[in-house]
Order: structure tokens, then C-alpha cells, then sequence
């Protein structure tokens, strides 16, 4: 099969999965379904213990022209893609991590940096997020990184370990049945379960059994099981959580019922949780990346205070869709 016939079977897989869902939510519908079929940038997010921005660029020779700084704020570039990143010695040594720009969004939405930190980390292979986490703790305080995957686990403790990390324990349970003391930690990030629709590019499009029964066909049954853990995540989440703390969630899909909807419950549910702004820089360069969570979807109204939570589309900032949204403890 060539490539021109599978980019024709991606166009047409986005288009059904996503048009009659999403026009009317997602801005700019058509440019959004052309981003789909562009390849996603590769992008280092990288390791100040070792060098900045400046640094990385001489010890690998590259030029401007070879590089993108999307946010100049942040240790972060999108580099050549053609280069063996994953295969550098660099990488081995904890340099730098290989993720997603708007990946980044959900820990810098936490205020971090206190030795009395005690921070969460509720699904947390294969360890991008734990690890970004940290390194903005400055190892002070404690990290908890679950995970309940052996496969998945050994990944985490690799990242871990490479990046440096000493102020990190790893546990092994389902995020719902964590049996820490309610109100143990400060901050949590639950980058939860999701659809995965967020990371659906033409050129990463790989389809096999695992994807057929999610994001590539809008499987209900799947769905109403994912909405059922993310649920429960939420209120293991909101336990564990203690007064004055901040709780971040996220994914990276589009549906709403994944994202405000799930938030929206845990709204009504609890009187002493309120939403508020990520925390980045005021005025912030994400802000013409980032659009505000919805208040209605397919008749369905949530809070008005849904609009302080934010999507991210590639049309808009060149990764993969996410919802972030952070809540405060009273």
C-alpha cells in the first residue's frame, strides 16, 4: 500500500471520527482537520541540571535555521527531525526528554518549588510529566509517581533515573485505589486515561487492535469505561488532596465528555473545590495557543467556570490537542 493511499485512509478516518463530533466545537474546523495530515515537530525538553538553550545548541552544531524556540520562557525547542534523537548519547545521559509542546502545560499550571511539597503524580509513565515535575520542585520535597503497568512502570523508573531525579518513590497501584491517608498531598497531577484522540496524526497513524477500540472509530462502550475511571480518578484525586492544594487534570482528547463534563461532576460534587487559571506567566506567551474550555456540548450545559480551563489544537500551537484544567481546595 503506498503512501499516498494510507494519507487518503487517514483523511478520510479524521474526517468521520471527528466532523460530525466536533465542527461546531473545535474554531477553525477546516484548518484543523488540514493540521492533522502535517508530521508533529520533534521537540526536547531540556534537562537544566546539564545545559540551557544556548548550550545544547553549540554542543550540536546547530544552526538557527535548524531549530524552532516556541516558547522562549521555557528550556524547550523543536529540533531537526531526521536526527537520531532517541539514539544520542546526550539522551542516554538525561539531557533532555522527547515530548510534546503542549505536554508541558499541565505541570507548569502547578506552583512548584517549596521543600514542603508533596506532590502526586497519579498516572505517571512513561515519566515526561514526573520528571518535568520534579526538576521544578529542585528535587526538594516529595514526589509520588503511580503507576500500575509492570511494562509501564519499568519505562517510568528509566526516565527517572536518567533525567536524574532523587526526590521521587514509585508506587504500583490503580490511581482509584491508592490507600494513601485522605488530604496527604499538596499537589496532584492527574494527566488521567483518555481516547488519546489529541495524538491522531496522519504521519504517526499506525492502526492495530489496541486503537481500533478507541480513537479510531468512536467506540460508546470504550468510552462509557473511560468516563467510569476518569470518574473515579477525580474523587480518589479530590481525597487525596489537601486543603489550600491545587489538583490538575488533563488529557489529551477532544471529546468534552472526557474533559469539562468530567470536571463539571466533580464541580457539583464538592462545594470546597473551585476552579481557577493555570498558572502561567501573566501576560502569558500560551495565551494565543490556548482556547477556553466549552460550557455546553450536545445540549448539555456545565459552569460558566469552565471557560478558565483550556484546550489546545494543532492548528493553533504545532503539538497535540490537550485540555488542561486546575482546581484549588478550599
Amino acid at each position: 500500500m503506498n503512501r499516498n493511499h494510507n494519507m487518503m485512509n487517514a483523511e478520510q478516518i479524521f474526517h468521520n471520527l471527528f466532523t460530525e463530533r466536533y465542527r461546531d466545537l473545535i474554531p477553525d474546523f477546516d484548518q484543523f482537520l488540514v493540521s492533522l495530515n502535517k508530521p508533529q515537530p520533534i521537540g526536547l525538553r531540556l534537562n537544566t541540571r546539564f545545559n540551557d538553550k544556548e548550550e545544547f545548541i553549540k554542543r550540536f552544531k546547530l544552526s538557527s535555521s535548524e531549530i524552532i524556540i516556541p516558547i522562549s520562557e521555557i528550556n524547550y525547542l523543536e529540533v531537526p527531525s531526521e536526527n537520531n534523537w532517541g539514539g544520542a548519547l546526550e539522551h542516554h545521559l538525561g539531557h533532555y526528554y522527547i515530548q510534546a509542546l503542549s505536554s508541558l502545560i499541565p505541570v507548569l499550571s502547578l506552583n512548584l518549588g517549596s521543600e514542603n511539597d508533596r506532590v502526586l503524580d497519579m498516572c505517571a509513565a512513561p515519566g515526561g510529566k514526573t520528571t518535568h515535575l520534579a526538576e521544578l520542585m529542585n528535587d526538594k520535597g516529595v514526589l509520588v509517581a503511580n503507576e500500575p503497568s509492570l511494562g509501564r512502570r519499568r519505562i517510568l523508573k528509566a526516565s527517572l533515573s536518567r533525567m536524574g531525579v532523587s526526590n521521587c518513590l514509585v508506587t504500583m497501584k490503580e490511581g482509584q485505589n491508592l490507600d494513601f491517608p485522605k488530604e496527604s498531598f499538596t499537589h496532584i497531577l492527574l494527566d488521567g486515561p483518555c481516547s488519546s484522540e489529541g495524538t491522531l496524526r496522519a504521519p504517526t497513524l499506525r492502526p492495530n487492535k489496541k486503537k481500533d477500540k478507541n480513537y479510531l472509530n468512536y467506540n460508546k462502550e470504550f468510552r462509557k469505561g473511560l468516563h467510569h475511571i476518569q470518574s473515579e480518578l477525580l474523587e480518589k484525586a479530590y481525597s487525596l488532596l489537601r486543603p489550600g492544594g491545587e489538583l490538575v487534570y488533563s488529557t489529551c482528547t477532544y471529546d468534552p465528555y472526557e474533559n469539562e463534563k468530567q470536571v463539571d461532576l466533580l464541580l457539583k460534587k464538592h462545594s470546597d473545590l473551585s476552579l481557577v487559571e493555570l498558572n502561567l506567566s501573566s501576560p502569558s506567551p500560551w495565551d494565543s495557543f490556548l482556547c477556553d474550555g466549552v460550557t455546553e456540548y450536545r445540549g448539555e450545559h456545565y459552569s460558566s467556570e469552565l471557560t478558565k480551563t483550556k484546550r489546545v489544537y494543532p492548528h493553533q500551537l504545532n503539538s497535540i490537542g490537550f485540555y488542561v484544567s486546575k482546581f484549588v481546595k478550599k
